[in-house]
């Protein structure tokens, strides 16, 4: 009934379309991107005929799809759009009440997790019970969740907004991550080793939730992302395009980790090695960022010589 309906909406959006091969393959491409779409939306539990209706509605102006598309092989001389162009073209405004929220709700996560750590050292030392840095991790994962569930609610300029129950259950997976995490911290130092258990069901019941969303998770971008994808597809990642930027990495990734081993080394010698995790929490975040920059930074370089 779905697809059904998918099939009968699209037929009656590009009627009095002239079909030329350029646009019944347009209209194949939008048929193939609207299912997946209807898809998520059915998953999220969205009747299907809605699903249908607001999924073709997502689409917009299907003539001015089919003409963006016919523009460039018509005229020679017009250059395509870059994905600068194309991203203000279709650009969305923030909200600023919710980039408000998420401002005080991150402010309410980093002091809930710093006072986590603090309250675990007191907990340790005698000086604080168990309670506050359980109520400390509690808040964080809350905060957490609530931050990753709302942002995927937003419409971006490259994406539609994730279903609100499958939004919800990104929240409550990165949520029981951080509270599984937190509450192993704060039993470790205070020495209750029995509790580890629970810890580590909560943390793996949050991998095994964000495990299934990721394996189930169909696609949310934009007509025009999604073409602009297929363009560049055939380029591969930077690392096969460039070989001295493969090299500056494997460089730069001996010495992160070389220096991550250091100062391991020293905190375990001079501190305690109860705190040596740390450096190691913070190499793996300075290689990840490293990673992504390494392998995307180059896009935006690429993108301004496209336009300029």
């Amino acid at each position: 009934m779905t697809n059904t309906s998918v099939h009968r909406l699209l037929d009656e959006a590009f009627a009095g379309i002239p079909t030329t091969p350029d646009v019944q393959d347009l209209k194949e491409e939008i048929r193939a991107n609207l299912v997946d779409r209807v898809a998520e939306l059915t998953a999220g539990g969205v009747a299907p005929d809605d699903a249908a209706r607001r999924a073709v509605g997502e689409l917009g102006d299907v003539r001015a799809l089919v003409d963006e598309a016919d523009a460039g092989p018509r005229d020679a001389d017009r250059p395509a759009p870059s994905a600068y162009e194309l991203m203000a073209r279709n650009r969305v405004p923030a909200s600023g009440t919710f980039v408000a929220a998420v401002v005080l709700m991150s402010i309410v996560l980093a002091a809930s997790v710093v006072g986590t750590v603090f309250a675990a050292v007191g907990y340790a030392h005698g000086e604080l019970g168990p309670l506050l840095p359980t109520a400390l991790a509690l808040v964080a994962g809350a905060a957490l969740g609530w931050v990753v569930g709302g942002s995927l609610r937003q419409e971006t300029t490259a994406s539609h907004p994730v279903p609100r129950r499958r939004a919800a259950l990104f929240g409550v997976g990165w949520g029981l991550v951080l509270v599984g995490a937190l509450l192993a911290l704060v039993h470790l130092f205070g020495g209750t080793n029995g509790w580890l258990v629970l810890d580590g069901l909560v943390l793996v019941a949050g991998v095994v939730l964000l495990s299934w969303l990721a394996a189930t998770t169909t696609n949310r971008k934009k007509q025009w992302a999604l073409a602009e994808e297929t363009v560049h597809a055939e380029a591969g990642n930077r690392f096969e395009r460039d070989p001295a930027a493969a090299a500056r990495f494997g460089i730069y990734t001996v010495v992160v980790w070389s220096l991550t081993g250091v100062a391991a080394l020293i905190v375990g010698t001079t501190v305690s090695w109860s705190w040596v995790w740390l450096p190691g929490v913070l190499g793996w975040v300075v290689f990840m960022l490293l990673l992504a920059t390494m392998l995307f930074g180059a896009r935006h370089e690429d993108g301004a010589r496209r336009a300029g």
